[in-house]
């Protein structure tokens, strides 16, 4: 062995050790845990037709492995936060990856549609504590100004895996089967698991604080009851929400289009991209123009991209790349939103409830998002995809003037 190779190798093993005694937690590890639930969802949407055809149900049967696992992170968001309070964050990020795991791991078994479910709604549970705990443990270990440039590999890694799992999430259900995809969010949430068990040490100082629950019902009720707070939570609710039902719809159409659940995956994965284009351009310039004027243009603009996609109707266009140019496009709208939407929304309110408000609007995106892909499926947009491309071309105008009635408040 080399004298060089040696040198590495010392190198490499004083790193670790430095990770190991350091007592803030990994940027890499929380950045992980973070991108659970986007995987979860993303991963499985390339393989809805192939569940369907395995189990022999209807699409709206079929759109609860995308509906309840939504549910669940919605409702889940609402207490892990005051639970992490009282045990600890650090337990509360573990249990979550173990449990998504876990589920991952039940789900592939040869069992009832029910039972299937039912692991499913584990999932959830667990990714929206891996959703919720990397954020506030980076904030409580990180002065503000460093924690702010950690925020930002938290989210490349919410951004990048979503566009890794539609991906690779079909070509994997097509060649091995839909099974193989849950082993792999198996495999996923136990590293994880292993990650933060490692590298994440607790980071609340005062555990043991409970949250009267009056506390939190008078926050919320407080929240619902400003303009400005509603305007913005509901833009970004609907723009979540577009993204959530396409999970459960566009494999659908794009079947219809002649692409396979793998070729969907790489097609779909386009708006992922066009997310992270859009969030680019955004920072640049989102800024000189308004944040508010910069979202009331985004979501013009995601009006435009949805109205586009009915050009997949169009005989002599009738092609997956015409629909994915659309969700490309559609993406990039929503990174010109989200992000503003997110800002002006917190900066609404009253410093000592934007914990509050941050809970409430993740929770609110995601029911926003489990309610829409089932109404759309429910009424027959999985099999009329004009029918689906209606309902969104509606809520775009309701974002629309959200953002313009924000503006003028």
């Amino acid at each position: 062995m080399s004298k060089y190779t040696n040198l590495t190798i010392i190198k490499i093993i004083k790193k670790l050790r430095n990770i190991l005694q350091s007592k803030n937690p990994s940027v890499i590890a929380l950045s992980t845990a973070s991108a659970v639930s986007v995987t979860g969802l993303a991963f499985i949407s390339p393989v809805i037709l192939l569940l369907k055809s395995s189990y022999q149900i209807s699409s709206n049967e079929v759109q609860l492995a995308i509906t309840i696992y939504l549910m669940a992170i919605c409702v889940s968001q609402m207490f892990w936060g005051p639970l992490s309070d009282i045990i600890g964050r650090r337990k509360v990020l573990i249990f979550g990856a173990a449990l998504f795991s876990i589920g991952g791991f039940l789900a592939s078994l040869n069992v009832s549609f029910e039972i299937f479910i039912f692991f499913r709604f584990l999932q959830g549970i667990g990714a929206a504590a891996c959703l919720s705990m990397p954020r506030v443990m980076l904030t409580e270990s990180y002065g503000a100004t460093e924690a702010s440039g950690k925020m930002s590999t938290l989210l490349a890694f919410m951004a990048i895996f979503p566009i890794l799992s539609a991906a690779f999430g079909g070509l994997i259900g097509e060649i091995y089967g839909w099974q193989m995809n849950f082993i792999t969010l198996f495999a996923f949430g136990f590293i994880v698991f292993l990650l933060n068990y490692t590298y994440s040490p607790e980071t609340i100082k005062n555990k043991g604080k409970k949250l009267s629950l009056r506390t939190t019902f008078l926050d919320f009720r407080s929240l619902l009851g400003q303009n400005a707070f509603l305007y913005f939570s509901g833009v970004s609710s609907i723009q979540a929400a577009f993204f959530f039902s396409m999970a459960g719809f566009m494999p659908y159409q794009f079947e219809r289009l002649g692409a396979s659940p793998s070729e969907y995956g790489l097609w779909f994965s386009l708006t992922s991209i066009g997310y992270i284009i859009g969030n680019i351009i955004s920072k640049s310039y989102s800024n000189r123009v308004g944040l508010n004027k910069f979202a009331l243009f985004g979501s013009s603009w995601c009006f435009l991209s949805i109205a586009l996609m009915f050009l997949s109707e169009v005989p002599l266009i009738s092609l997956p790349l015409t629909l994915a140019s659309a969700c490309f496009m559609f993406g990039l709208g929503n990174g010109f939103i989200l992000a503003n939407v997110l800002v002006l929304a917190l900066s609404s309110v009253e410093k000592k409830r934007v914990g509050s408000a941050s809970g409430l609007l993740g929770a609110m995106q995601m029911l926003c998002g489990a309610m829409l892909g089932s109404l759309i499926v429910f009424v027959g947009g999985d099999q009329q995809f004009w029918l689906a491309l209606t309902i969104l071309l509606s809520l775009s105008i309701v974002s629309i003037l959200c953002c313009y009635r924000a503006f003028v408040i």
